[in-house]
């Protein structure tokens, strides 16, 4: 027997021994490892948590507000909360139901940008309404409104728990009247 012949036999052998003979190519999208799977998953809650917002925005725009009691976490904290309402879920609520109701009904969301990390989800959103309510004494006047605003939500059991979130509160004073230019 040749030497070649010889060393391809022994190569063969020691493949089928070390296990080189299983050609089975790793499924697509299939973790191979902990780490791929811990990956995989911190990537589907990442994505669940941006469709969290889009949803929300999506909800508000319907005035479907029942539907902030599915997506707001009984402990929910709102750092940023409207002020003289309480920094909780009702509070929350509450702020957002008189402005669907009283100061903007039919207000709409955009939804320009939205990133996720972790258990937190950031967003920019532009907004339009009509300003027909009493808001902060600036009493209706009938006009379109335009701002934007950006903010953090941290996500727990897939529900909104803490709220941070700041607009462009000259732009949006402006347009109420109540904010005017230094002289």
């Amino acid at each position: 027997m040749s030497a070649l012949l010889r060393n391809l036999v022994l190569l063969s052998v020691f493949a089928f021994l070390f296990g080189c003979n299983k050609v089975n190519p790793p499924q697509e999208g299939a973790a191979n490892t902990p780490a791929e799977a811990s990956a995989v998953k911190a990537l589907e809650v990442e994505e669940a948590s941006k469709q969290l917002i889009r949803n929300w925005a999506a909800e508000l725009n319907k005035s479907n507000l029942a539907y902030l009691d599915q997506v707001i976490h009984p402990d929910f904290v709102d750092h940023n909360p409207f002020p003289g309402v309480p920094a909780t879920k009702a509070g929350y609520i509450a702020t957002l139901t008189k402005a669907q109701r009283e100061w903007f009904p039919g207000i709409q969301i955009e939804v320009r940008d939205v990133l996720a990390g972790g258990d937190k989800v950031a967003f920019r959103v532009g907004v339009k309404a009509k300003h027909v309510g009493n808001v902060m004494g600036a009493p209706g006047t009938g006009k379109d409104l335009a701002w934007e605003a950006f903010g953090i939500y941290r996500v727990k059991d897939g529900m909104l728990i803490e709220r941070w979130e700041l607009l462009d509160s000259f732009s949006f004073m402006s347009q109420l009247g109540l904010a005017k230019m230094a002289q």
